[in-house]
């Protein structure tokens, strides 16, 4: 159907208010729209047939007692306040709407929503925007005030769906989860909007019945099935039987807790995806069925055909029809159904041939394999085959497939729209309805990371393409539980109907997520938006070089943002915990943790930087000029902080609100005492401070920090000893035990941020160790090594003592499954294996990496410290690294021995003070990025940035042998290189992506020290003291 151009706006859910408007489309089309936007009856475009089948299964009775349960949980000695209402007459049909209003004055908050997850979802318009409040997947922050504010809100949906989950996201993130997880995470659909979530759980069980049936044995599906942790592999048709096989007793808990999901997220009036048959089997098939038309696929992503090459049944064969229909037969008496069913034939692999009328005919016989159980099925696919094989999916292929079906009878998740729509590349999907979806994660794993203005700008594209077939938004992440800011954002899209001002936007954020509107957290989330949250719309896989397997053939991580802006942001984070003594509106104070407290001496010197604050003054203000000179020159670059909300429409109108439906209730803003801002004031270049502590230790508790900590931050610990120095007295404990239960999201965002800084500098110091490598230098090998190895230490201890990034978290969850010994193993080696090696034999090796506590102890410190040993060990015999041996040796000795060290002990609880730690660590490591870091925007060969290696500080050497250290401080300062080993013949030219490090003349090196150590002596002794504390 081609749609007039005038009517793009009816297309984007768009209300059309203008009378005269209206009055020439009569005019000109012959035919009206009501002032609601309700077309005629033969203008409802041709999805919206069967869409509008899609309806909740439970009555308005059953949502609202299943959103009153919900704030009884969220908020429950509130909950009394609010009352709620489920009423679908009260919006546009094919659209929710809710409407929050509340007199204030202690009286209760009434809401009132065309379904439960509307209903849901207006609670925490009015949580966030009239409370300042905030629930997220890590924390939530629900201090309200005393009196609930007023409000007279309406807010009315852009589209029908709200999409949740990729087929990954359940074995990245949720292998583990019993009811308990699942329901706070439910409830965290609902408060979002979230109405069409995937629902994957418990269905092997359900194909151990239709497979049973039809003659395959039970050893045969067990050789079939893979591993809890690899399930959504083996569902797509990747693998089998790796991780395998499953118990019967996992059959039976994932199918009751199957029950209860689906049950609550139609308590909810969700409609929940249920799976359906893509023609993957398991090979016992062929036994039973010899004459059937079933080929073995090749192999996938390195694994050979002991797991892989998988075997299809041709849609075109009978029995695919038999299959199929009986799969969801079984299901849906099991489960029921809401008509909506998942199927991807040909994730990442690509079909036997590209002919139009095969494609046409593959398509309708999956799709009628499902009508022939459920006549009112609706297709949903995954459109990441149309990205990841474009060189297949060409548009006569493309549209093959997707006319192959009735228009509206399928629904195509355009999986990664914010980076690489594909809607548009295929004249959006030849009519068929799709959801505009944010994948921005791969495997789950770690690291700051965001492309807000590709968001912006892609979703600001698909609202105002012409005949655009969008019906929903949707977030498809491979994993969760990361960048909670950006999910945050994107679920506002459902509603916004407008390009927010991400200034703006960040500073409200960060009042929300901290209940607090401390102007240092708000600059912070600012700077972090508009660097590292804004990458354009390149896809980042988080393969950061100290997480990915070592190699000398390294390069640098990709850093499209300026760092500068992620160390000040950091410097904020610090500033934060710094607040004046006696007070109690920010997050630490002296009295809090006790002045004896490691945390309380820490506190009350960061009150004393005004002592440093003018001999700083000059250098603070030279440098605050050139940043507004380059914000000045930037400011109409960052289209996302010039933006306003009536600049840039996603649509032709805005829901309306009345009275004061945005009401912020009243803070007390947090008053910073003058000396206390760190960002620049303590950056000095402390050249000594990465080797002031020790780095063969490897354990900050045994390490003597003193050295390392720059003179206006200081903590007075020369009477401690140096073993308690990071571990926090009892006393202190309990005083922040009360911190942690009031500020959780700052708690959590200050580990995150410090081991974004951590990520950053270890990447360096590895980049660090390869270049000596190819100098030939193995005394400069060990110096980066040692660091590099302090570094991680760190890491893992800062990671330690948060909830959220506990290795011991997500072994400790797989055993809880287990009913036995032997079904503990497997689960714990399942867990261990996804997130280490991913596979028998390495073949998806970090792919799933996360930065957490105990994998980088156990696993990221030995591969780094065997692979500095082997270079060593190169040099020494005077031949090439040997990179296959590497491999071999790092993944028998190291890799592979971790996972499947199903008795290993990893702690499940957080240990160590988050506080005390961050405080340590940014003494430690703040004065090595005094203008380190910089984008160069000349180089874009393979990243589009690199870091400018002569303004990275030169550390200084490791410990050596006495009888070295005149030759090695002689080298050190002169400049000079040692000489290569004879019969070295490695590479001498180094990367450009990689760091090199600038040998200054003796003089400049005195002179450095002496202006950023605070050094007034120019004798020998000096400067031999300054040696002796370098090595």
């Amino acid at each position: 159907m081609t749609w007039p151009k005038n009517m793009r706006g009816f297309q984007r859910g768009g209300a059309f208010k203008l009378v005269l408007f209206l009055a020439s489309l009569k005019a000109i089309y012959g035919f009206a729209i009501d002032p609601e936007g309700s077309p005629s009856p033969s203008l409802v475009p041709p999805w919206e047939e069967h869409l509008k089948e899609i309806r909740p299964q439970a009555s308005p009775d059953v949502q609202t007692a299943a959103v009153e349960g919900l704030v009884k949980r969220l908020l429950p000695d509130r909950a009394s306040e609010f009352s709620f209402s489920v009423d679908p007459s009260i919006g546009p049909e094919g659209r929710d709407t809710f409407q929050v209003v509340s007199p204030g004055m202690n009286a209760s908050v009434d809401v009132v929503a065309t379904s439960g997850v509307a209903a849901a979802w207006g609670l925490l318009h009015y949580l966030k925007y009239s409370c300042n409040a905030h629930v997220s997947w890590e924390a939530d922050q629900l201090s309200l005030p005393d009196s609930l504010p007023e409000a007279r809100i309406q807010i009315t949906s852009n589209d029908r769906f709200r999409y949740y989950q990729n087929v990954c996201t359940v074995s990245y993130s949720m292998a583990w989860w019993k009811w308990s997880r699942w329901e706070r995470e439910i409830d965290w659909m609902a408060l979002n909007g979230i109405n069409m979530p995937l629902a994957f759980t418990g269905q092997e069980a359900i194909w151990q019945r239709v497979y049973s049936k039809l003659g395959v044995t039970q050893e045969e599906l067990d050789n079939h099935f893979a591993g809890p942790a690899f399930l959504a592999w083996g569902r797509m048709g990747n693998i089998f039987g790796w991780g395998g096989p499953l118990p019967q007793s996992w059959h039976e808990q994932t199918l009751s807790l199957q029950h209860q999901i689906l049950q609550r997220m139609r308590e909810f009036g969700m409609y929940p995806v249920l799976p359906a048959f893509a023609g993957h089997v398991p090979a016992g098939l062929t036994r039973v069925y010899p004459d059937a038309n079933i080929t073995r696929l090749g192999p996938w992503s390195h694994f050979n055909c002991t797991y892989s090459c998988t075997y299809l049944l041709d849609p075109n064969d009978p029995l695919f029809q038999e299959i199929g229909s009986k799969f969801i037969q079984e299901m849906t008496s099991e489960f029921g159904t809401d008509h909506l069913y998942n199927c991807d034939t040909f994730n990442e692999m690509t079909p036997q041939s590209s002919d139009s009328a095969y494609l046409r005919s593959v398509g309708a016989s999956v799709y009628s394999a499902m009508t022939k159980a459920d006549p009112s099925a609706i297709w949903v696919m995954q459109g990441w085959l149309f990205y990841n094989a474009a060189w297949f999916w060409q548009k006569p292929q493309a549209e093959a497939l997707l006319t192959s079906v009735p228009i509206g009878r399928m629904l195509v998740l355009d999986l990664a729209s914010e980076m690489a729509p594909q809607y548009s590349r295929l004249e959006s999907y030849f009519g068929q309805p799709f959801i505009f979806c944010m994948l921005h994660d791969y495997g789950g794993v770690d690291g700051f990371f965001g492309n807000v203005d590709g968001l912006l700008s892609n979703m600001m594209a698909a609202r105002t393409f012409p005949n655009v077939t969008i019906v929903g938004t949707g977030l498809t992440p491979e994993g969760i539980n990361q960048n909670y800011v950006m999910y945050d954002l994107m679920n506002e899209l459902a509603w916004r109907t407008t390009v927010p001002n991400i200034t703006d936007w960040a500073k409200s954020y960060s009042s929300r997520r901290y209940n607090s509107a401390d102007t240092t957290l708000q600059e912070a989330w600012q700077l972090l938006m508009k660097s590292v949250y804004n990458n354009g719309d390149r896809a980042n896989h988080g393969n950061y070089i100290i997480m990915r397997r070592p190699n000398v053939k390294s390069q640098q991580d990709w850093i499209w943002y300026s760092v500068d802006d992620v160390v000040k942001a950091w410097d904020l984070f610090i500033e934060a915990t710094l607040v004046p003594y006696g007070k109690s509106n920010g997050f630490g104070t002296v009295e809090q943790y006790g002045s004896d407290s490691e945390t309380g001496k820490a506190i009350a010197h960061g009150q004393e930087l005004s002592d440093s604050q003018e001999l700083l003054e000059e250098e603070l203000q030279e440098q605050k000029g050139k940043e507004e000179e380059v914000v000045e020159e930037e400011g109409e670059e960052q289209s996302f902080s010039a933006s306003t909300d009536t600049e840039r429409s996603f649509l032709h109108d805005s829901n309306k609100s009345t009275g004061s439906s945005m009401k912020k209730c009243r803070e007390k803003a947090v008053t910073r005492p003058t000396g206390t801002v760190l960002r620049e004031d303590i950056s000095l270049e402390n050249k000594a401070s990465m080797m002031s502590y020790s780095p063969g230790e490897g354990n900050m508790e045994k390490s003597d920090f003193s050295g390392a900590i720059p003179d206006n931050l200081r903590m007075r610990t020369k009477d401690t000893d140096t073993s308690t120095k990071i571990r926090v007295a009892d006393e202190s404990r309990s005083r922040h035990v009360a911190a942690r239960e009031r500020e959780p999201t700052f708690l959590h965002d200050l580990v995150d941020m410090t081991r974004q800084v951590l990520q950053i500098l270890g990447g360096q110091e590895a980049l660090r160790m390869i270049g000596y490598y190819h100098d030939g230098d193995k005394f400069g090998i060990q110096l980066a090594s040692s660091n590099l190895q302090s570094i991680l230490a760190d890491m893992d201890s800062i990671l330690a003592t948060s909830p959220d990034f506990l290795l011991g978290a997500w072994t400790r969850d797989a055993a809880s499954w287990a009913t036995n010994e032997q079904e503990r193993e497997l689960y714990v080696h399942n867990a261990l294996n996804q997130v280490t090696i991913w596979g028998p034999e390495g073949q998806i090796v970090d792919y799933a990496g996360k930065q957490w506590s105990g994998l980088i102890s156990r696993y990221v410190q030995p591969r780094w410290n065997l692979f500095s040993s082997m270079l060593i060990e190169s040099l020494e015999d005077g031949q090439p690294f040997d990179s296959n041996a590497f491999e071999q040796k790092v993944f028998s000795e190291i890799e592979e021995p971790l996972s499947r060290d199903v008795n290993a002990t990893f702690p499940a609880e957080p240990t160590g003070d988050t506080i005390t730690t961050a405080l340590l660590l940014y003494a430690k490591y703040r004065p090595l990025f005094k203008g380190a870091f910089k984008v160069d925007d000349s180089s874009q060969e393979q990243d589009g940035g690199s870091l400018d290696p002569k303004s990275f500080p030169t550390p200084a050497p490791l410990p050596s042998p006495e009888t070295n250290m005149d030759k090695r401080k002689r080298m050190y300062f002169s400049g000079s290189k040692p000489t290569r080993p004879r019969g070295y013949s490695g590479a001498t030219k180094r990367s450009k992506h990689q760091v090199i490090v600038e040998n200054n003349s003796l003089d400049d090196n005195i002179e450095t020290l002496q202006k950023k150590t605070l050094i007034r002596k120019k004798d020998e002794d000096s400067v031999n003291s300054i040696w002796s504390n370098f090595v």
